[in-house]
This record gives C-alpha cells, sequence and structure tokens, in this order.
C-alpha cells in the first residue's frame, strides 16, 4: 500500500511531500521545503525498512543555500551502523533513525512497538540534526495515549502529541507538523 501525505509546517516556515509504502517493507520517500528569513533549505530523503521494522538504510540530501551535502546511513544483519562506510560503534543496536527535519520517521517506531492504549516503550534513536547535519544517539520514549494518538519524549524533556492515521502515519505533530487538507 502506498500513501501520501502533505505536510505544513504550524509556523508557515515550510512544507513536506512525502509517501509511504507500507507492505512487506516499509519505505519512506521525502521531500522537505523550508524558507525562513535569511536561509531556504531543501531536505530530500528515503529510508527503507526490513519486514520487522528494522531501519536498514537512509540516504539523505540536505541543500541549504549553496552548500549540498549527502549522508548514506545503513544498518546492516548484524546491527552495526554505518555512515558513509564508516562503522559508528556508538549506535550498534539502535533498531530506528529519526529524521530531524520531518514527522515521517516517527511511523517506524510507532508501527514497529504496535504499544498497547496505555503503554509506552523507550528507545534510543540515530537521530539526524539539522541545520548541523550530523547524527547523534536519542533516547525517547513513544506512550499510546488512544487508538490514534501517542505522547513522543525525548529524554531531555522535550513532547509533542502525535496525531495519526490506522497505520501509523502522522497527520499532526503537536506545535510543529499539520497535514495539509485539499
Amino acid at each position: 500500500m502506498e500513501k501520501s501525505i502533505v505536510w505544513k509546517r504550524l509556523d508557515d516556515t515550510g512544507m513536506e511531500y512525502c509517501t509511504h509504502t507500507l507492505g512487506e517493507r516499509t519505505e519512506i520517500d521525502g521531500k522537505v521545503i523550508r524558507s525562513e528569513p535569511g536561509e531556504r533549505s531543501f531536505v530530500d530523503y528515503h529510508v527503507v525498512c526490513d519486514v520487522l521494522g528494522n531501519t536498514r538504510e537512509a540516504v539523505i540530501r540536505y541543500v541549504r543555500q549553496e552548500n549540498v551535502q549527502t549522508m548514506r546511513l545503513q544498518k546492516d544483519e548484524a546491527n552495526r551502523w554505518t555512515q558513509d562506510g564508516i562503522h559508528l560503534p556508538e549506535f550498534d543496536g539502535f533498531t530506528d533513525i529519526d529524521i530531524g527535519a520531518t514527522p515521517s520517521t516517527n511511523l517506524l517506531p510507532i508501527r514497529r512497538t504496535r504499544l498497547e492504549i496505555g503503554e509506552s516503550r523507550e528507545m534510543t534513536a540515530v537521530w539526524v540534526r539539522f541545520p548541523e547535519f550530523d547524527v547523534m544517539p536519542l533516547k525517547q520514549m513513544y506512550t499510546r495515549l488512544g487508538e490514534c494518538e501517542y505522547e513522543y519524549r525525548s529524554m531531555s524533556g522535550y513532547t509533542a502529541r502525535l496525531r495519526t492515521d490506522q497505520e501509523g502515519i502522522i497527520r499532526e505533530y503537536e506545535g510543529e507538523w499539520i497535514e495539509k487538507s485539499g
């Protein structure tokens, strides 16, 4: 099944067009455009997950002003992460990627964990930060609040409610993004 969505930033600084392919494997393709005073940026990404919902690869291209950067993150069968072919031992064993420029990757732990209402799960993700365009470990927790509602909490104290559709695709990311209708 393939589903596309357009998100709009609530501060009117950007939009995203994203396609989710859900089935034997999960794939996410997105294009984020941001325009803030004195700066414009574009993020193009592709994420591939295995049948269990574990991230296997993410290719991200970041265009900021005239600077173009690309990053390829891969995880092998032994759960070892590499960035552009270089082993990142501090991320070994992590399951998910969290691309900071988009709400789309919140789908990954939501679908993979299949939480019951009231249940929480803590995990550490490979976090791609923007505008730094680097990777860091990010401890986070998801709590299922209702049929299609979750709370996202990073261990730094940031929290947001996430409203999803039945497949776990984010429809509203509190304070940040909302699905653009029409």
